[in-house]
């Protein structure tokens, strides 16, 4: 079952240059389709400034997207529908990227979860506190750790503590946004285990933000690739990893050392001496290999290839 459908979902900020006057337009994001399945992960990775944390703002709601549409449970969203938007807060929650930045210094952990259960539910003191401690269970904390203050843990544990916050209200989708990229290693084992294991044991769905290949691998269903505000690659995790179309999911997984050796390093061709700021096509352009001149002048459409593999490269169209 689809539990949420993105369709085209574009972002524009209009930034303007005090000196001089102007007004210009920046596309953080644009034309983004997805759909994430009930009790499944969908990985959204690229490099940094591809847009994945901006796409999470327009999906929870944060901001609203310029163009597009989110579907929520099938039902069409209204990002001023106050009823909705509750009904979003409630079910689409998120964990952040810092884990101690993400919590009130100042205020307990138990303090800081009985906030979210008295403003969204209709629990008694008593069957707050049994949630609360519930919750910190599923995580991997002990019920008397909701009376200390978040810089009585370490990473891993704020990063527990931040999980707990985003699954206490029962939520079906999480958002993780880098949730592993501010942790130690043997840490990141650690939390990637217990998120695999929540997702087992509740059926709940991750939209999964990250620039890390190798757990990518490990914790989802399909993936997204962005690239500069822009799909350019759509498919199955197997189908990602096994035979990646894209030259830059090509590049990205050339740029990783424990998948170099199945994808050679990719430079810049000495052939292309237009600027960047000039191609009008694929925004990938100036740094593929491959590029010609109507990947400079036209813009790719996401070519279907099989069942559950989309890319938007000529090359890969051609080919097929």
């Amino acid at each position: 079952m689809t539990l949420l459908e993105a369709q085209s979902i574009s972002k524009y900020y209009d930034l303007k240059n005090h000196r001089f006057g102007k007004a210009s337009r920046f596309e953080a994001i644009k034309n983004v389709s997805f759909k994430l399945e009930a009790g499944k992960t969908l990985a959204i990775v690229g490099e940094s400034g591809s847009g994945k944390s901006t796409l999470a703002r327009q999906i929870i709601g944060i901001e609203k997207p310029t163009n597009g549409s989110v579907y929520f449970n099938g039902e069409l969203q209204n990002f001023s529908n106050k009823k909705q938007r509750k009904q979003r807060f409630k079910n689409i929650r998120m964990v952040f990227q810092n884990p101690y930045d993400s919590l009130n210094p100042q205020a307990r952990i138990g303090t800081t979860l009985d906030e979210v259960l008295a403003i969204n539910t209709k629990l008694s003191s008593k069957e707050r506190k049994r949630k609360i401690s519930k919750t910190l269970n599923m995580v991997g904390l002990l019920s008397e750790h909701q009376y200390r203050y978040p810089h009585m843990f370490s990473g891993g544990q704020r990063q527990r503590i931040a999980i707990a916050r985003a699954i206490i209200l029962d939520p079906q989708i999480v958002i993780a946004d880098e949730p592993l990229s501010a942790l130690d290693v043997s840490i990141q084992a650690q939390i990637l285990n217990l998120l695999q294991e929540l997702q087992e044991e509740t059926g709940i769905s991750f939209l999964f933000i990250s620039h890390d290949l190798n757990v990518v691998e490990h914790i989802a269903d399909s993936v997204l690739v962005m690239f500069r505000g822009e799909v350019v690659e759509y498919g199955s995790v197997a189908e990602i990893f096994d035979n990646p179309k894209h030259p830059y999911t090509q590049a990205l997984f050339s740029s990783t050392p424990m998948y170099r050796k199945r994808f050679p390093e990719f430079s810049r061709p000495r052939q292309i001496r237009r600027l960047e700021s000039e191609a009008n096509g694929c925004k990938f352009a100036i740094r593929c290999e491959y590029c010609g001149d109507r990947c400079l002048d036209e813009k790719p459409e996401l070519f279907k290839l099989e069942q559950e593999h989309e890319a938007a490269c000529f090359k890969v169209e051609l080919k097929n």
